[in-house]
């Protein structure tokens, strides 16, 4: 073999290398392409999944500030109801105090007839 044949062997030789190396290349570039489209679906999956959960967190904020202030509410009323009892029954504990008939009238028992008409005389108020 002449040295032009070695010099077309190891041509081919560089250009096969040179081709695998190339090749090689192109692989890890598709390879990367992959994972960088794989890694924006993660993203994008996970940006719409935080502004679902921040959709969410802010609705239940809403909620607890709504449930919040029906419990105020509420509270406010029982608490309007029970001092509206407290100054009827003291009222009244006045009243039969102070008048005799009033305090005799209350002593009288409740006729069977009414008594009947609320089914549980307990929950009519214990009469």
């Amino acid at each position: 073999m002449n040295i032009t044949g070695y010099a077309a062997i190891l041509g081919l030789i560089i250009a096969m290398g040179a081709g695998l190396v190339a090749y090689h290349y192109k692989v890890e570039a598709r390879d990367a392409v992959a994972a960088q489209q794989a890694a924006e679906r993660s993203l994008k999956t996970a940006l719409d999944v935080n502004a679902d959960n921040e959709k969410t967190m802010t609705a239940q904020a809403a909620e607890n500030v709504r449930v919040d202030k029906l419990a105020g509410d509420l509270a406010d009323e029982v608490e309007a109801a029970n001092n509206s009892t407290l100054n009827m029954a003291k009222a009244l504990a006045d009243l039969r105090a102070k008048n005799a008939d009033v305090d005799a009238y209350l002593r009288l028992p409740i006729p069977d007839a009414i008594r009947g008409l609320y089914g549980n005389p307990k929950a009519a108020g214990g009469h």
